[in-house]
């Protein structure tokens, strides 16, 4: 599946901090147990950061204790890709936005 929102790189730029752009564009990662969302509880809905696609809730949120937000399950499978990612000598899944790519 490929992504139905496409922008040049100069237009993702404009609209995502650098962090963001980072992370979302570059393939980037944050570092374990630093960013805003792995240790936060709230109730509600995990969007993507770029295009705002609902990707997955609190509920289904759960301490993996790897330092990253961890879920057992999206919101809907029509808003997620996922690629096996072998990088870094780990065995883990990539999810990225299916409606932008990030």
């Amino acid at each position: 599946m490929s992504a139905k929102i496409q922008k040049t790189d100069k237009e993702w730029k404009e609209i995502l901090t650098p962090a963001q752009y980072n992370i979302l564009r570059e393939k980037g990662t944050e570092r374990p147990f630093t960013g805003e969302y792995w240790n936060t509880n709230d109730k509600g809905v995990y969007k993507c950061a770029a295009c705002g696609a609902e990707l997955f809730s609190s509920e289904t949120k759960f301490d993996s204790d790897c330092g990253w937000p961890s879920f057992y399950d999206v919101m809907s499978n029509k808003n997620i890709i996922t690629k096996d990612d072998f990088s870094f000598g780990m065995d883990r899944i990539e999810v990225m936005c299916g409606t932008c790519g990030g």
